[in-house]
């Protein structure tokens, strides 16, 4: 059997992104601490952890508090602005 070669295709202007469920692994008590703070949220597991992801992602996965030598995460907050003080400073501004 012969492989025709892989052509990378072009990047495309509008590509749809449609919403996939996927699985991670985390200790059974993550998942028991995100099914409850999803159910304090009024949403669910699912919905909560893709948001989670999605944020991680937009912030540019940033790895403060999971580095050995860095302190915990509530210790060692993002260095950006929160999206409220960034309108509270540029509402300063106008």
């Amino acid at each position: 059997m012969k492989l025709k070669p892989t052509v990378i295709p072009p990047r495309q202007d509008h590509v749809e992104d449609p919403e996939k469920r996927f699985y991670v692994m985390a200790p059974r008590s993550t998942k028991v601490a995100l099914e409850n703070e999803a159910f304090n949220r009024g949403t669910d597991l699912w919905t909560l952890s893709g948001a989670v992801l999605q944020a991680w992602l937009a912030a540019g996965c940033p790895d403060y508090g999971f580095a050995p030598d860095q302190p915990p995460v509530s210790d060692n907050p993002p260095s950006s602005p929160s999206p409220s003080q960034l309108a509270h400073d540029q509402g300063d501004k106008a």
